[in-house]
């Protein structure tokens, strides 16, 4: 078997592969769209006798944690033939990806998984949970009657200067979270080939965008896609426009995240909700992260000891000084008491801010102190991560 980077020369097996590995056969703006990211990936192949047998992409995406950008390899596409699996191939290729990805600078990798045990094994682990909720006509929400600065649009009826001005508060917001995606001029593409029913409703004050709403309405549903907004007073005017469909929709879709606690002022809150976890997160580089996380206060300084079987580059007893540098060092130097001992999988979904520091030491086995555990609560955001990317 030989792991590469496929050629362009045999992107028509990784189209065919595609298609009979996932449910529906891809046609028009979704194939153009598939092409486009295998060509502008790193689309990794497993050959035997020159012949493709198995495939994973690695998009060149982003991921905001706590508010630092940082490169990220989103995985997608992963298929094998029925016939070549259990042979070792896509552990060869997620090996493969790791490294690549080392290579390229991407610190952190995100996917969503067809198995939560599977991923885990390579060092993924969850970090989002997912609220989909249906809210009937007879719990839609009542906000008063105001009338609200809105301007809409649609893909198929584009308005430039709108559509310019939903890109740009989308990532001014997204900046500032944590677990979120900035959108480029190709993701934006991708999300016009993928869902071009799509409309806006686009909310200002003083002609400034404080929120908007990315849309679709099929068969009597309301399908929220995106919800953004800069403050409370504009999530009530988005609920006030969505509303105002009550005559012709029989219900609001939509998926955001648990801790947003969403419908808390609802008149009538008790509607269906559904809690899924379907989106997992690894750190790539351990040491590059950690340079670049946004730590929030160092008193002290800590040391955290990773374990991570398939990238050795991470297996090292780090310090975290008081002024948020980074170095490795001498685990003879240390006392043990003072060491954090994890887990890759523990360590991304900790510093992601999905579990906390008092949760983990509750679901673990910790040697170090109490105080140490203190410090570490003491050094990490608090943020809760939501990703709204799909790939």
């Amino acid at each position: 078997m030989e792991i590469k980077k496929v050629p362009p020369s045999d992107y028509e097996q990784i189209y065919r592969l595609r298609d009979y590995s996932f449910p529906s056969v891809y046609e028009g703006d979704k194939k153009e769209d598939f092409q486009y990211w295998v060509a502008n990936s790193t689309t990794l192949g497993a050959y035997e006798d020159n012949l493709l047998i198995g495939q994973l992409l690695v998009l060149p995406l982003n991921l905001t944690v706590h508010g630092v950008n940082m490169p990220m390899g989103g995985i997608g596409f992963v298929a094998t033939y029925p016939e070549h699996r259990n042979k070792g191939v896509m552990k060869q290729l997620m090996q493969q990806a790791l490294i690549s990805m080392r290579q390229k600078g991407q610190l952190v990798s995100v996917l969503a998984p067809y198995s939560v045990s599977f991923y885990r094994y390579f060092g993924w682990e969850l970090f989002v949970d997912k609220m989909h909720y249906t809210i009937p006509r007879t719990a839609f929400p009542d906000f008063g009657k105001q009338q609200d600065d809105v301007k809409r649009f649609s893909f198929s009826l584009l308005d430039s200067e709108l559509f310019s001005d939903v890109q740009q508060f989308h990532n001014a917001i997204c900046a500032k979270k944590n677990g979120a995606m900035l959108r480029d001029t190709a993701w934006w593409k991708r999300i016009k080939r993928r869902q071009p029913t799509s409309h806006f409703a686009v909310i200002y004050e003083q002609q400034e965008v404080v929120g908007y709403l990315r849309y679709t309405i099929d068969q009597l549903t309301f399908g929220v896609q995106d919800f953004i907004v800069k403050n409370f007073a504009a999530e009530k005017a988005l609920w006030r426009f969505m509303t105002a469909h009550a005559a012709s929709v029989e219900k609001i879709c939509g998926v955001t995240s648990q801790a947003e606690q969403m419908g808390f002022l609802f008149q009538e809150p008790q509607y269906k909700r559904e809690l899924t976890r379907d989106v997992m997160v690894r750190i790539v580089d351990v040491e590059r992260f950690l340079q670049q996380y946004n730590w929030r206060e160092l008193d002290a300084s800590l040391y955290v000891k990773i374990t991570d079987p398939f990238c050795a580059w991470n297996e090292a007893l780090y310090e975290i000084n008081k002024y948020g540098k980074i170095a490795k060092v001498d685990e003879e130097t240390v006392m043990k008491a003072h060491i954090l001992e994890l887990t890759i999988q523990q360590l991304s979904t900790l510093l992601l801010g999905y579990v906390t520091m008092e949760r983990l030491a509750y679901l673990t086995n910790m040697t170090c102190t109490e105080e140490v555990i203190r410090q570490w609560e003491r050094a990490i955001p608090s943020q809760t991560p939501f990703f709204y990317g799909y790939f």
